[in-house]
C-alpha cells in the first residue's frame, strides 16, 4: 500500500507543474517555484524528480501510455478477428485522434514547451514516446505489409514527422482538430496500415 503522505505529494507536484507549465515555458520554471505552489522542500521535489523539465515529462507521459495500450489493445483484438485495412485505418486514426486530445488537453503547455530552445524535455519525450510506439507498429505489421526498412530508422522517422506536424500546428493559425488528424494520417507511408 502506497503512503498517504506519498500520494498528497504526487498529487502536490503534478499539480504545481501542470499550473507553472501552463503560464511560461518550463525552462523557466524553477525548483523553487515548483517547490512553493506544491508546499514541499528541495529535498522532497529531489526524491521525485531532477528537474522541473523531467517532472513535467513524467507526469504527461502515463496519458500517452494509456494511448499507447489502447491502441496496441485495440490493434490486438482487430487481428484476432481478422480486421481488414479500413478497420485498422480506423484505429491508428483513432489513436491518433486521442494523441491529438491530450495535446489540446495541455495546449498551454505544449505551446509554450515544445519550441522552448532552453529545455528539449517535453521534444524528447514526445519524440521517445512515438518512436517506441512506431516500433511497436511496425513489429506488428503482417510480414506480407512489411516493407524492408529499418525498422529503428523508420520509427525515429514517424516520430520526428509526428512531434514536427504538432509542433506546426500549435505554432501556427487556430486551425481544427480533424485537420491535424487528417493531415498527419495522409502523411504517413502508405505501407502504415
Amino acid at each position: 500500500m502506497v503512503d498517504a503522505r506519498i500520494l498528497h505529494t504526487t498529487a502536490a507536484l503534478r499539480d504545481a507543474i501542470l499550473r507553472l507549465a501552463a503560464d511560461r515555458p518550463v525552462s523557466a520554471v524553477t525548483v523553487a517555484d515548483v517547490t512553493r505552489a506544491a508546499g514541499i522542500n528541495r529535498a522532497t521535489f529531489y526524491s521525485h524528480a531532477v528537474s522541473p523539465g523531467s517532472l513535467l515529462a513524467d507526469v504527461l507521459t502515463p496519458e500517452l501510455d494509456r494511448i499507447r495500450e489502447d491502441d496496441a489493445d485495440a490493434r490486438r483484438i482487430a487481428a484476432a478477428r481478422g480486421a481488414d485495412s479500413a478497420e485498422l485505418a480506423a484505429i491508428t486514426r483513432h489513436g491518433i485522434t486521442a494523441v491529438v486530445e491530450h495535446v489540446v488537453a495541455h495546449r498551454e503547455i505544449y505551446v509554450r514547451a515544445l519550441p522552448d530552445p532552453h529545455d528539449a524535455c517535453l521534444h524528447r519525450m514526445l519524440v521517445e514516446h512515438f518512436t517506441v510506439s512506431s516500433a511497436l507498429h511496425i513489429q506488428e505489421l503482417p510480414v506480407d505489409q512489411r516493407p524492408e526498412v529499418l525498422d529503428d530508422v523508420a520509427a525515429g522517422f514517424v516520430a520526428q514527422g509526428f512531434v514536427g506536424a504538432i509542433e506546426a500546428w500549435l505554432a501556427g493559425p487556430r486551425r481544427s482538430r480533424k485537420a491535424l488528424v487528417d493531415t498527419i494520417t495522409r502523411s504517413f507511408p502508405a505501407w502504415w496500415d
